[in-house]
């Protein structure tokens, strides 16, 4: 039975793991019926969510969010959409086309996971366009009594977006503002090729401070319950990582010895261990980005 924990008002949030895996996956559900899903993960994860709506007495979604359309945010929509008939997905300009038709996101995930990863995902269904709601920089929706504002936030992907809840003053900030990869770890960059971009990714951080979150609802893990500690944390931690990457790499003969000495640098430094795909995501971003740059 899905483990269904309050965070805020009318805010749960379910932790969820499939067999196998050490990801954790957050997903959040505004109360209400129809209510919303933010975070609905991959679509092995629909079981779990049809448990937690139980719990929660939610029969229907008005809204199905994910920050961005990478395969543990977003995989589940398409399945989503066919159990709920009424719900619309929520989404990115940049990531509309690709979660109405996912044949590019799948390539994409074969390359990341291997051609049997659907086998402990599950499948990526495509989501009709006209269940599809493009949604800009700054859209104001209301569901279940209050008012969601949807905030453009590019930089881990060109797709990323976060929500903020003025009634709770929550930020579901998905990977916008790092993650916390280890217990009690100070929150690190979150990295992925080919779309990450840390000019962007730092500048967004910045925009998602002037909002002044009381919390931080992350896609993989815990709240933070001390914001601007928590993003004052990640705006140095990704300079630091970055600058040691570039500086790595530009001694270091193979890929594979950047990312075994930017794994130490990490638990000394930080304090945390990343698994051997976090840490092979994150440096391979880093490494795309500057020899995008021109700086490798």
């Amino acid at each position: 039975m899905a483990h269904v924990e309050q965070v805020a008002d009318k805010t749960y949030r379910v932790q969820a793991q499939l067999p196998g895996l050490p990801t954790i996956f957050s997903l959040y559900f505004i109360q209400g019926d129809p209510g919303a899903l933010i975070e609905p993960g991959p679509a092995g994860l629909v079981p779990t969510i049809q448990d937690a709506m139980n719990q929660l007495a939610m029969s229907d979604l008005k809204y199905i969010i994910p920050t961005h359309i990478h395969l543990d945010h977003g995989g589940a929509c398409g399945t989503l959409v066919q159990l709920f008939p009424r719900a619309e997905v929520l989404v990115h300009p940049q990531g509309a086309r690709h979660i109405i038709d996912p044949s590019r996101l799948v390539r994409s995930t074969a390359m990341a996971f291997g051609d049997d990863f659907e086998e402990i995902y599950g499948t990526i269904l495509p989501v009709p366009e006209s269940r599809v709601k493009v949604v800009p920089d700054g859209e104001r929706l209301s569901v279940a009594g209050r008012e969601l504002t949807i905030i453009h936030t590019p930089g881990h992907a060109p797709h990323h977006m976060a929500i903020f809840d003025p009634e709770t003053e929550g930020l579901f900030c998905g990977e916008a503002l790092g993650l916390v990869y280890s217990d009690g770890a100070k929150a690190l960059p979150a990295v992925a090729p080919p779309g990450f971009d840390e000019e962007e990714y730092l500048s967004s951080m910045e925009r998602l401070r002037q909002l002044r979150p009381r919390l931080l609802f992350y896609a993989h893990g815990s709240v933070s319950t001390e914001p601007e500690q928590s993003i004052d944390s990640v705006i140095a931690s990704t300079r630091v990582v970055g600058e040691a990457i570039l500086d790595t790499a530009r001694t270091e003969a193979t890929e594979e010895a950047v990312i075994k000495s930017i794994g130490e640098f990490i638990r000394q430094r930080f304090g945390a261990t990343l698994t051997e795909y976090d840490l092979a995501s994150n440096v391979r971003g880093y490494l795309h980005y500057y020899k995008k740059k021109g700086l490798l």
